[in-house]
């Protein structure tokens, strides 16, 4: 955005008038404005004027993006499954609370998909007890679910399940692969309608099943 002391460019924008105070006035004068009343304008974002808005917005949430695509019908290789990237305390059940992107998308995605079911698993490395972990898995799914629930949705759409270390998808002997395994991940597990107002621009036809907006299997 350009400063506001600065004079419009001979480029076509969009001005905004603003009414400015006195007092505001005289600081700008102070500052050096030498005409501070001038319109102020805003230029329009690079990131949508060069075309590259949507791969950043796809980057910066790939979650919420991914399981849009699929749900209005786009395949991937991961089938209906989906990782919430959600951080924990070690040994907690409650996520940071800076780390709620992933859930709160998918709160924004089951209202806008009401006839969306799915089921939200928890999943844990093989450290410690066993039951330990199944249960701290169980707690982990239930408070997603839990979040939901609180935010409109009806209980009969959302499922949760604690795996705990019975179903890891890498090697618990490496660190690396102790931390994929700890892991929430969202199942769709039924979805047969259309969503109320996502849109989606020229969705690839070889994903699509017949039209019908549903997920292909």
């Amino acid at each position: 955005m350009p400063n506001a002391c600065s004079t419009s460019s001979s480029r076509s924008r969009r001005s905004y008038t603003h009414t400015m105070p006195p007092l505001v006035f005289a600081i700008l004068l102070a500052a050096g404005c030498t005409d501070p009343t001038k319109k102020y304008t805003l230029d329009p974002r690079d990131l949508v004027s060069n075309g590259l808005s949507e791969k950043t917005a796809r980057a910066a949430a790939p979650f919420g993006d991914d399981m849009v695509r699929y749900l209005m019908g786009q395949a991937r290789e991961q089938g209906d499954t989906f990782v919430l990237t959600v951080d924990f305390i070690p040994g907690g059940f409650a996520p940071k609370m800076d780390t709620l992107g992933d859930v709160e998308a998918l709160l924004v995605i089951m209202r806008d998909f009401p006839a969306l079911k799915i089921v939200v698993e928890g999943h844990t490395d093989n450290a410690g007890d066993p039951d330990k972990n199944r249960k701290l898995s169980q707690w982990r799914a239930d408070w997603v679910r839990q979040f939901l629930l609180e935010r409109g949705i009806d209980s009969g759409r959302v499922e949760a399940a604690g795996l705990g270390d019975s179903d890891p998808i890498a090697d618990n002997a490496t660190q690396r692969g102790r931390e994929k395994n700890r892991r929430l991940v969202v199942r769709v597990i039924d979805f047969d309608g259309k969503p109320l107002n996502v849109r989606l621009g020229s969705p690839k036809k070889a994903g699509r099943d017949g039209g019908s907006g549903a997920p292909a299997n």
